[in-house]
């Protein structure tokens, strides 16, 4: 990558010009996570931007090496690794305009975004402009791009190198919201060492870990009480004075956050007991609790959910359950109540057909994806895959202006969400 640095009118225009990104994590967040990331410690292109500068620069001689030091030092008054970030943010940025362009934002694209881009270029000697282009295709841009990405479930692509772990957070609302933690498998050894840890190990390490409060959630985990394994059961013995049992809603959280942690787990129930060995019985149920089945589909549609730092999530409206995935995505417009927000604005309205293949979702009108505000556009395609996900379907979607989207190959059958609301482990 070129170390030219760039003019301030020229670099100002650029970002001021450049696609408008959603992302509630702040930038001090994401740079120490780049840079704390195992996985991309060994990438070479990375190791080739943090250290000295190429071997072709490394022939020039000493004084203009110095010259050019000095002259960087003075206009970024930065270290260098707050260089490298800015570099990195202005390259995906371009690359962003170049990548919209591709899936039909070419109408919008201004003179002046063109000119700008069209000057940068003609800046950079024939050699620099190649370099510039190769940085722009390395796996380390790539990486970045997708960890800016709109995107807001994780995807198999996302744990090729990494495992999942799951836990449903207690919100304002008395409700759960599911949340998929991606950890990297280095990680994962360093804490574990070679054996894998069942998901009561993982919980009793990471739940701990998670700032619920700076999230906009209460402060909820680690359960109050013991969680043990009992064969293939997970047994949670709940103390005589618990916070669980304090009205209908209580309850309703609690086995939410049990079923969004531990579903899709090893566990097949979670049986809840007193300290004594028997059935728990809820005050608001008047009779010992069942065993809570961990294995049974629950077939949702997803909502937009705000915590109270203002982060949106997708999640489901207080856990309404669908006997069809049909009846769950046209569903999908309603606005149900205060608490959850549609993802299907109140002028598109939709069809739904089921195939061998999956489901489809046929638009009435052509729906153009950048009429919407980018973060909305992605809510609504990830909000329904997730709810054909929950049927264990894929999704497909007709009638669409774009043929691509954040990623998403429109013209083809979306790939099943392996779980909603990505986040990483601080």
């Amino acid at each position: 990558m070129t170390h030219k640095p760039f003019d301030d009118e020229q670099l100002e225009h650029v970002l001021n010009n450049a696609p408008k990104l959603s992302d509630h994590r702040s930038k001090e967040d994401i740079l120490n996570r780049l840079m704390a990331d195992a996985r991309l410690q060994d990438n070479s292109y990375l190791q080739e931007a943090i250290q000295q500068p190429k071997e072709d620069e490394q022939k020039q001689s000493n004084s203009s090496i110095q010259e050019e030091r000095t002259t960087r030092s003075k206009l970024r008054k930065m270290p260098i690794f707050m260089s490298i970030a800015a570099v990195f943010a202005l390259t995906i940025l371009v690359g962003s305009m170049v990548m919209n362009n591709d899936v039909g934002h070419k109408d919008q694209a201004s003179t002046a975004d063109t000119a700008t881009y069209s000057t940068l270029q003609e800046d950079l000697s024939p050699k620099e402009a190649a370099t510039q282009d190769e940085a722009l295709q390395s796996p380390i841009v790539a990486e970045h791009e997708r960890m800016l990405s709109l995107r807001s479930s994780v995807y198999e692509e996302d744990v090729k190198d990494a495992v999942v772990f799951r836990i449903g957070l207690a919100g304002r609302d008395a409700e759960s919201v599911p949340m998929t933690y991606v950890i990297p498998n280095e990680r994962v050894a360093t804490d574990f060492g070679t054996e894998k840890p069942s998901t009561l190990q993982m919980y009793e390490k990471y739940a701990p870990q998670i700032d619920e409060k700076a999230k906009g959630f209460t402060d909820y985990h680690p359960y109050k009480g013991e969680l043990k394994e009992k064969d293939d059961k997970l047994v949670h013995v709940l103390p005589k004075d618990n916070s669980y049992d304090v009205a209908s809603a209580t309850v309703n959280e609690y086995k939410g956050t049990l079923e969004d942690t531990f579903s899709d787990s090893e566990y097949t129930e979670v049986e809840i007991q007193n300290e004594d060995g028997t059935p728990y019985e809820f005050s608001q149920e008047g009779e010992p609790s069942p065993p809570m089945s961990l294995t049974n589909a629950k077939h949702y549609n997803y909502y937009i959910y705000q915590d109270g730092t203002g982060a949106e999530y997708l999640s489901p409206d207080f856990r309404q359950t669908f006997a069809n995935v049909t009846e769950a995505l046209i569903l999908m417009k309603n606005k149900n109540d205060d608490v959850y927000v549609s993802v299907v604005p109140e002028n598109v309205s939709y069809t739904v057909t089921e195939e061998a293949e999956g489901v489809v979702v046929t638009f009435d009108l052509p729906l153009d994806l950048t009429s919407m505000e980018p973060i909305r556009a992605t809510q609504l395609i990830e909000a329904m895959m997730l709810t054909a996900a929950s049927f264990d379907q894929q999704l497909r979607l007709n009638n669409v202006v774009q043929e691509s989207w954040e990623g998403f190959d429109l013209k083809m059958f979306l790939p099943k969400p392996v779980g909603p609301n990505k986040q990483y482990m601080p």
